[in-house]
């Protein structure tokens, strides 16, 4: 099942989430009025770095999934992901290997 990643309504924050046996540090920051990006970092290990944000398309490539799961961006309208509505209209999703 999808988990919920909480977000703050602020333009640049990190947050660091245990998903599974796994540590993540998820980094999103604004980029311009419209437009964010993300990096993650698994167990010390740098997936993504400054990846643009996009609604509703997986966030790690298949060769950094590895069976561990992904992350994905659910918006209102497909919408880019923007800060001002994380929380309600814009959220932030992993799903588990099994649902990937």
């Amino acid at each position: 099942m999808e988990q919920l990643i909480q977000l703050e309504k602020l333009p640049n924050q990190t947050l660091t989430i245990r998903l599974g046996d796994h540590r993540y540090e998820i980094k999103i920051q604004s980029i311009s009025d419209e437009l964010m990006c993300v990096s993650i970092i698994r167990d010390n290990q740098m997936l993504i770095q400054g990846q643009r944000c996009i609604p509703f398309s997986a966030i790690l490539p298949d060769h950094k999934e590895i069976g561990l799961g992904n992350f994905m961006f659910t918006t209102v309208s497909d919408e880019y992901p923007n800060y001002q509505k994380f929380g309600s209209d814009h959220q932030l999703y992993y799903y588990a290997p099994e649902e990937v």
